[in-house]
């Protein structure tokens, strides 16, 4: 090797216009995503009522549910967003609240179950304020807005967090849904 191969020199660009065609690329690519996730946010509020619709039913049930952002499926609460920043739509089911005598082993068991997916493609955590633990998946919004790819997506989750409850796994305090 010779000693130019070492040099600190920065090299300058042969081809300014290339680096010119690449920022433009770059900025279209940009206009695009944020076009992309306008349109997710729109269709994400155009599915999210008919979705609590179809699960709900028609109603005051439905109406809460749109008012206050959760119901109860499956005898778990659940909440649905679209996370912007992501383009995920995000679902939360909760778990309920940890035995504050058996903090450390419900701590323990959930770090389990998220280590050996237990759950594929749950997430288990802590709500920060509330500290009710709490069971979470995502999904693309690409395909998430189709109102039976969520409503799957709501079944595979609470019915996990049945059976998690039915198991005993997390020591938690034995308590009515949330939104009941």
């Amino acid at each position: 090797m010779s000693a130019s191969t070492f040099t600190s020199e920065p090299e300058t660009s042969a081809a300014p216009e290339l680096d010119e065609s690449l920022d433009a690329m770059l900025q279209d690519l940009g206009e695009m995503g944020d076009t992309f996730r306008a349109n997710s946010a729109a269709r994400f509020q155009a599915m999210l009522p008919r979705m609590i619709t179809r699960v709900l039913g028609e109603g005051d049930a439905a109406r809460q549910a749109l008012a206050d952002g959760g119901f109860v499926m499956n005898e778990a609460t659940v909440v649905l967003r679209l996370n912007p920043d992501t383009d995920q739509v995000e679902i939360f089911c909760d778990v309920g609240v940890p035995d504050p005598h058996g903090l450390e082993r419900a701590y323990r068991a959930a770090l389990e179950l998220n280590l050996c997916r237990t759950y594929p493609g749950v997430v288990f955590g802590v709500h920060p304020e509330s500290g009710r633990m709490v069971a979470t998946t995502a999904i693309s919004s690409v395909i998430a807005l189709d109102d039976q790819v969520c409503i799957n997506a709501l079944e595979m989750l609470t019915l996990h967090v049945r059976q998690l409850r039915a198991s005993r796994t997390l020591p938690l305090l034995d308590e009515e849904p949330a939104f009941a």
